[in-house]
């Protein structure tokens, strides 16, 4: 059968889009924010299972910081399509500083208490919602068409290095000042995005210019053509199927990496290291992404979540820790395949005025992992960490052969 085309991707250099100007400083501040994010997560699942020693309250950090994808990335979506988008990400940055010192405080007073952890989780949760729809799209204002897929592949590196990088400094924050300085570095990281982002203009939009009018009415508009737009679409139905399958059944795991660590009798730098696996992987996979430029992208979105649910299901397994964090590794790369091209898909097979509702879609989609965060913590509260892993894992891949054999567009698209 013939591969479905877009405009994209065309054969450029590894690094072209960096030679763009103020991609760099937009690539800095997301690289920045990816860190912090990572680091967030971890030193919120930390945090509470030093307070509660339950798996699931653990989990609920993970929900907490996802679920605003669920709730408003529609939403945010359509404001992206009509505000300008650098100045909402300054603004959640700049919220975000004073949030991160708060909780420095509480911790280091003893004042913290478990469900403020979830507070700050939503925060940030909230920040990603901002980030995916409004920071993202205007990457493809800055580059425009044909280098979109070389910088959504740059992106995906500092994605993967903050998933690697966030761990592993938390935990080696916490291991050498404890909570409170790792929350207090996350202010400064906050504050140095915001700083970077002043210096990146406000392009004109490559979609027309942006809507000047706060009316909610219009609002709902964008959000009710949206929803409404999505069936003629049917590779981005596709491919958000494959994104609410990743994310219910298989990214949920990752709060639990500090619960399942235990079991290797690991201290804080041990199990920052174990953590970071899955973004060193997804690094790994990333650079080969961004060097090789694959043509099929369709098909790497799909084949990459096979892999890294397979080396997953061995992960769990494992009760030699060289091992599991190979295999930790392993699954960062089959996740690469997946994360790395994501966004570039989305902006290339949908209509120009339509992006930021299509990044809002995605964002909901991605939403799917907080609710897969609380059932696998359910489940773990039950069967224990391990087994709890395997299960969703292998029911995520039964799930993901299913929907490809009902709706296949997506792995036919260039």
């Amino acid at each position: 059968m013939k591969a479905v085309t877009t405009d994209g991707p065309t054969r450029v250099r590894p690094l072209e889009s960096m030679s763009v100007p103020s991609f760099g400083r937009l690539w800095g501040a997301g690289a920045l924010w990816n860190l912090t994010r990572w680091m967030s997560i971890f030193v919120g699942s930390y945090l509470v299972n030093q307070l509660t020693d339950s798996p699931l309250l653990v989990q609920l950090v993970g929900t907490s910081m996802f679920l605003p994808m669920f709730v408003g990335g529609l939403a945010a979506g359509a404001i992206s399509d009509r505000f300008d988008r650098r100045r909402t990400v300054m603004r959640q940055l700049f919220m975000l500083v004073p949030l991160a010192i708060v909780m420095a405080a509480l911790v280091r007073t003893g004042a913290v208490r478990f469900w403020m952890v979830y507070l700050f989780a939503i925060a940030v949760g909230i920040g990603q919602v901002v980030d995916m729809t409004n920071r993202r799209a205007l990457v493809h204002d800055i580059v425009g068409e044909r280098l979109v897929g070389n910088a959504m592949a740059i992106e995906s590196l500092s994605m993967s290095s903050g998933n690697m990088l966030g761990s592993l400094t938390a935990g080696t924050v916490i291991g050498l000042l404890a909570e409170d300085g790792a929350y207090a570095l996350m202010a400064v990281f906050y504050l140095i995005c915001f700083l970077l982002m002043l210096r990146v203009p406000s392009p004109p939009r490559r979609d027309g210019p942006a809507a000047v009018t706060t009316s909610l009415a219009e609002i709902r508009a964008d959000l009710v053509a949206g929803v409404r737009s999505l069936p003629a679409n049917r590779p981005l139905v596709s491919l958000l199927g494959v994104t609410v399958i990743m994310n219910f059944m298989f990214f949920s795991f990752m709060p639990l990496v500090p619960v399942m660590a235990q079991r290797f009798d690991s201290g804080p730098f041990a199990t920052g290291l174990l953590a970071s696996g899955l973004g060193l992987g997804m690094l790994i996979g990333a650079v080969v992404i961004v060097m090789t430029n694959p043509q099929n992208r369709g098909w790497l979105y799909v084949a990459g979540p096979f892999f890294g649910m397979v080396s997953l299901i061995v992960f769990a397994l494992m009760d030699v820790f060289a091992i599991a964090l190979l295999m930790l590794v392993l699954t960062g790369i089959g996740s690469a395949g997946f994360a790395s091209v994501q966004s570039a898909l989305v902006l290339s097979i949908s209509p120009p005025e339509m992006r930021g509702r299509a990044m809002g879609l995605l964002s909901m989609s991605i939403g799917a992992l907080p609710f897969g965060m609380l059932s696998l913590g359910l489940l773990a509260e039950r069967v224990g960490p391990q087994t709890a892993v395997i299960c969703s894992t292998s029911g995520g891949i039964v799930l993901l052969i299913l929907w490809l054999l009902r709706r296949p567009e997506i792995v036919r698209v260039a």
